[in-house]
């Protein structure tokens, strides 16, 4: 045979298997319909998501639509060529111009921030102080306050209402919830009252990561309930990245640093049934929803932005277990907090609306991973106790620091507050061991010092434990009587320097 005939014949072979491709590509079978039915189901899932998103998805949508329309005809080939388009349209989905412009007008507000202040929270007054939301107005007003930081702080699952029906809540625990002002109602009617009054003022909420409340637990949107074997589900467990920490040893350190327990507990007593808390898995798709919802009911109240208490943490404390940071365990606890901060966006932007997010600077800018997109950061562990104790910030720490954010962050917005709620904080420190007279005095070295290196000083006007209650013996108490720092109380008397401050700094 020739080497002509050869190539004839191969040229022949190769037109022939093409055109069998061809046919095969043209003529294959029809998708079955519970195919189709398992695709619909796929599409339904990526569609929602994307919407949440603020996605454009009309297009998509439109062709899913005439998909569907061919399914009830039993035209399952058409249905599925359509669907290909729909999922393909999906993929070309972008956000609408209409976001973006939300996102840079939201950058720009927040960046012309002048007065922060400390008010935790804006609904306790009728508690505490026997004062109504607008006594907290004229607190705004006379301060000239921007941004009211931690103005709500989710720390239990919260009755909707006064009018809530006993079932997971009692009725006792409905009527002190009501006395306390601690109703999403409250929070709602009090964001309306604020807003109508200085419609430009930035409401930021707070939740912590930390706190699983170990009993029990509630998705405040959907009314889904946790018992105690489902919250000990979610909490942190380190053998599932094989490291060699038992869940129960883990829980116990975590519980000691925060004082959940007796900081000397010996962790072979630990007993799961008897804390109140567990620190959950960040990982965990479950627990990411039910963090997710007590974030998203505030945004729906009316927040403006959301202060994350140790978003970041699972990440620094694995790090510390495994002194890798590129370690599977501190990278996936890392993605998965930064993921938190996009959902967060996403969500605001599904309701039209730009939702700042903020947490600690630290451990994000030592963690060599992308940094997450937060729109501003609070200075962890500084002022510190004894700078509050000496009256005195160490310059180079703080230009240490600031260079490390900036690297890490760029030009995100910095704020600075006295930190509570552990032994021998920083405001238990500037309450108990400071006079009057010296505590007036060091709110003005703080705020001058912090204004000139670009940081803003929260100002602390209401809110935040002075000590932890049971574990210290705290003598000087507001009016006598509260375990809550407030700049009113006769025993501080720090609200008009703080006025003070906030009108120099406000022009």
């Amino acid at each position: 045979m020739n080497k002509k005939l050869l190539i004839t014949i191969g040229i022949l072979v190769i037109i022939i298997a093409l055109l069998g491709v061809y046919v095969i590509h043209i003529h294959k079978p029809a998708p079955t319909e519970e195919q189709l039915l398992e695709r619909f189901s796929e599409f339904s899932i990526q569609y929602d998501e994307k919407k949440a998103q603020g996605f454009d998805i009309a297009e998509a949508e439109a062709l899913a639509r005439q998909a569907k329309q061919a399914y009830n005809k039993k035209d399952y080939e058409t249905a599925n060529v359509l669907l290909d388009k729909a999922f393909e349209a999906l993929k070309k989905a972008k956000i609408p111009a209409m976001s973006e412009t939300l996102k840079e007008e939201a950058k720009n507000k927040l960046s012309q921030v002048k007065v922060a202040i400390l008010y935790q929270r804006v609904t306790d007054g009728i508690y505490y102080l026997n004062k109504s939301v607008n006594d907290v107005i004229n607190i705004l007003k006379e301060t000239k306050t921007d941004f009211i930081f931690r103005a709500w702080w989710r720390w239990h699952p919260i009755p909707e209402s006064p009018e809530e029906q006993p079932g997971f809540f009692t009725s006792g625990e409905i009527e002190e919830a009501t006395r306390r002002g601690l109703t999403y109602e409250h929070l709602r009617n009090a964001i309306a009252e604020i807003k109508n009054d200085n419609p430009d003022i930035v409401f930021c909420g707070a939740v912590g990561l930390p706190y699983l409340n170990a009993k029990r637990e509630r998705n405040p949107l959907t009314g889904e309930t946790f018992g105690q074997e489902e919250t000990w589900d979610m909490a942190l467990d380190p053998r599932k990245w094989n490291i060699s920490v038992s869940k129960e040893e883990f829980q116990c350190w975590v519980a000691k640093e925060l004082v959940w327990v007796n900081p000397s507990l010996d962790c072979r007593d630990y007993d799961p049934q008897k804390v109140p808390f567990y620190f959950p898995d960040i990982t965990n798709p479950d627990f990411q929803e039910l963090f997710l919802s007590w974030v998203k009911k505030q945004i729906d109240c009316g927040a403006d932005a959301i202060w994350i208490d140790m978003l970041f943490s699972q990440a620094g404390r694995l790090l510390r277990i495994t002194k890798d940071p590129y370690h599977p365990a501190v990278r996936e606890s890392f993605e998965a907090a930064s993921e938190m901060v996009d959902k967060i966006h996403e969500y605001g932007l599904s309701k039209g609306r730009y939702i700042y997010v903020g947490t600690w600077d630290e451990p994000i800018i030592s963690m060599p991973y992308s940094p997450p997109n937060l729109d501003f950061v609070t200075l962890a562990k500084i002022p510190s106790s004894r700078e509050v104790y000496l009256m005195k910030l160490d310059e180079g720490k703080y230009d240490e620091r600031i260079a490390k954010i900036r690297e890490k962050l760029g030009d995100i917005y910095i704020l600075a507050f006295m930190d509570f709620g552990f032994p021998n904080s920083p405001m238990e420190i500037f309450s108990q061991n400071l006079t009057p007279e010296e505590q007036r005095e060091f709110l003005r070295i703080a705020d001058e010092f912090l204004q000139k290196r670009g940081i803003n000083f929260i100002y602390p006007v209401h809110g935040g434990n002075i000590g932890i209650t049971g574990v210290e013996n705290i003598k000087i108490l507001s009016f006598k009587k509260f375990n809550v720092y407030d700049s009113f109380a006769p025993e501080f008397q720090t609200y008009e320097t703080i006025k003070e401050l906030a009108q120099k700094k406000s022009r």
